[in-house]
């Protein structure tokens, strides 16, 4: 997901920050792959890392990123003060030009996080947005099958069901969701906005 993430932004040299971040799987890759000059993953999970919540307060300073990664994290935010905060905060850190490398799923019925509330306050500009709904379902088709036995083979009874939720199984909400149209998933590339663009949609 990384790799469709990135588009044609790379990393090389640059200041990136990964926002929910996990266990750093894929920050290792890509220092491993991209050679960024530094690389930095936050999480505000207690099972992970327990550094920073992005919807409060980014703990870098004022535009010291090139590149923030953010997958699969926006449509947890909830309120939209949350979003509007953490805009806020994305804002703040980026550098002139840096980029916001966005990649969720988002609800047809206006529920939760779109685009669109990404650059309510005028300060980002969207530079590339598609919709990658059907590849996201075609991947866990093609993965079914290995997750749901590492599920069966490795989960506590008890917890295979949130595992089931978490993997997009066929059958769960998320994959449901997206199969009847009732969600949609893009990857978006965000870019700061300057004094000479014009604001377009």
């Amino acid at each position: 997901m990384i790799l469709f993430v990135l588009a044609n932004v790379t990393l090389t040299d640059q200041n990136v920050l990964e926002i929910n971040c996990g266990r750093g799987a894929g920050a290792a890759w890509c220092v491993h792959t991209h050679a960024p000059h530094s690389y930095i993953g936050i999480d505000p999970s207690q099972d992970v890392i327990n550094l920073s919540d992005a919807t409060k307060h980014l703990p870098f300073e004022d535009k010291s990123i090139d590149i923030i990664l953010c997958i699969e994290t926006t449509h947890a935010f909830g309120e939209p003060i949350a979003i509007t905060q953490f805009v806020n905060e994305v804002v703040r850190v980026l550098r002139t030009n840096g980029y916001l490398l966005h990649c969720d799923f988002c609800y047809m019925n206006g529920s939760g996080t779109s685009t669109y509330n990404l650059i309510a306050n005028g300060e980002l500009i969207i530079k590339e947005k598609i919709n990658i709904t059907r590849n996201v379902l075609r991947a866990l088709d093609i993965q079914s099958k290995s997750r749901t036995d590492i599920v069966q083979r490795y989960i506590q009874p008890e917890e295979q069901e949130y595992f089931r939720r978490f993997a997009g199984l066929p059958g769960t909400q998320i994959y449901e969701d997206m199969s009847q149209g009732r969600s949609e998933y893009w990857r978006v590339v965000f870019r700061k906005k300057t004094t000479t663009d014009i604001f377009v949609i």
